[in-house]
């Protein structure tokens, strides 16, 4: 089996999910900025309280921006009939098999960005778990839901057919 990268539409949507998450860390910057200067704290404490709170955010803010790029690269891929195969992560890597044979529920998921790049969530649930194969393009989430769903028809029917 071939694994697969993602598309690169997958990389523009989870930078902007990373703009809409180091804006919100922005805000909290902002805010405890505003709170004191409307508390008339004196310059020491605002000078303590902003770099206390302004450090932690600009690392994580930098660190949002990054991520994405560092996630695409390790992402793959791929499924046959027997199997799907997830390899991800960036800091623990993993990589996820499951059985075509233990899938009970496929679903298949969009978001208003994700209708926005024609990108799908495809979650597969066992008796033990769920995973979820991030932002595929919706024709591939949609592909492999159906050549999925075909490949337990056929087990099923086999199942049956052993026991007669």
């Amino acid at each position: 089996m071939e694994l697969k990268k993602l598309d690169k539409r997958v990389l523009k949507l989870w930078y902007i999910r990373a703009l809409i998450t180091s804006l919100a860390l922005a805000g909290v910057f902002a805010a405890a900025a505003v709170i004191l200067a409307a508390a008339g704290a004196s310059g020491d404490i605002t000078l303590a309280v902003l770099s206390g709170v302004g450090i932690p955010v600009v690392l994580l803010i930098a660190l949002t921006l990054i991520m994405p790029t560092l996630r695409y690269r390790m992402y793959a891929w791929g499924y046959d009939d027997k199997r799907i195969v997830v390899k991800e992560g960036v800091i623990f890597r993993q990589r996820v098999v499951i059985p075509v044979c233990q899938i009970q529920d496929l679903h298949r998921t969009q978001g208003p960005l994700m209708m926005l790049f024609h990108l799908s969530d495809v979650t597969i649930s066992t008796a033990g778990s769920n995973f979820d194969i991030s932002t595929l393009t919706t024709e591939d989430a949609d592909r492999m839901v159906d050549e999925l769903e075909r490949h337990l028809e056929t087990r099923i029917e086999e199942l049956k057919n052993e026991e007669i």
